[in-house]
């Protein structure tokens, strides 16, 4: 046998798998690239961005949209304490309202322990507890939300009378995000 008969491997671009990665190649770049202006819903609609609520400060009033979650600081009320409420000194407790709604698809869970107060960034909780009034008969809990359903309440803590109040909901305690809500 001579050397000219001897079988020559194929040119790397003959090979039958080299086609085949090509044509997987431009299949996976035309998605990537594919332009999606030829759908109705494209062309019919302006884009909007939208900004993660993570990324904005609320103000009391307004609606917080957190995967349906949505709740809302109705009314923050200032108490300097009676004789039978009595701040730690140089506090007043913070009376924050608010509405949780379950705009989602399935059942929600809330908890009072999501939402802390923060006053000058020293983060607390919303524990406080008042014997007198009606802040304390209307005290929000922690439950479970029907699909439509909605709940309303007071979360009760303490600050100093002239610091900045943000009330903070950490929807997650997996995650340290926080959503945010100026009191005053």
């Amino acid at each position: 046998m001579n050397e000219d008969q001897k079988k020559q491997p194929k040119p790397w671009y003959k090979v039958w798998w080299f086609w085949v990665l090509v044509v997987v190649v431009l299949f996976i770049l035309g998605g990537m690239f594919g332009d999606d202006s030829g759908s109705s819903e494209s062309n019919s609609k302006p884009r909007t961005r939208k900004i993660s609520p993570f990324k904005r400060t609320y103000q009391v009033g307004q609606v917080v949209n957190y995967k349906g979650y949505k709740f809302k600081v109705n009314q923050v009320k200032y108490f300097a304490g009676n004789s039978w409420d009595t701040p730690k000194s140089g506090n007043q407790y913070v009376i924050c309202n608010v509405t949780i709604k379950n705009d989602s698809h399935k059942k929600q869970d809330y908890n009072e322990m999501d939402f802390q107060l923060s006053a000058n960034g020293n983060v607390t909780d919303f524990d406080e507890i008042l014997t007198s009034g009606n802040y304390d008969s209307n005290t929000l809990d922690s439950g479970t939300l029907d699909k439509g359903a909605s709940v309303s309440g007071n979360l009760i803590g303490q600050a100093k009378k002239n610091a900045k109040l943000k009330l903070e909901y950490q929807p997650s305690f997996l995650d340290d995000k926080t959503i945010k809500v100026d009191l005053n």
